[in-house]
């Protein structure tokens, strides 16, 4: 029984140290995702109301995504802009033109 359980111990320290290096080595890259579902929502939001002339309700049917929850938007519809937020993270997209669409802040 013990020879088991020093065979399950090197493998789950195996297991812990693989990763511990992994997240060390792509730390920029896993580190910047929390913003990704917020800058896509506030994109893609921006452009079905400006751009298409979608209603809120549609736009918001159209781009809803549930893999990662999200904590809130803000419409202001007078300035053109769509504020997400979701992950510990703000994103926001402004109207620009009808040529050139949304683009992030």
């Amino acid at each position: 029984m013990r020879k088991v359980l020093k065979i399950v111990g090197i493998v789950v320290g195996l297991v812990l140290a693989a990763a511990a290096t992994f997240l060390l080595l792509n730390w920029g890259a896993l580190s910047s995702f929390p913003a990704l579902p917020s800058s896509y929502e506030a994109k893609e939001l921006c452009s079905c109301l400006f751009v298409e002339g979608r209603t809120q309700g549609e736009c918001e049917a159209f781009i809803r995504q549930d893999v990662v929850g999200i904590d809130g938007r803000d419409f202001d519809v007078d300035n053109r802009r769509v504020t997400v937020r979701a992950l510990w993270s703000e994103n926001s997209a402004h109207y620009v033109s009808r040529r050139h669409g949304c683009v992030l802040d």
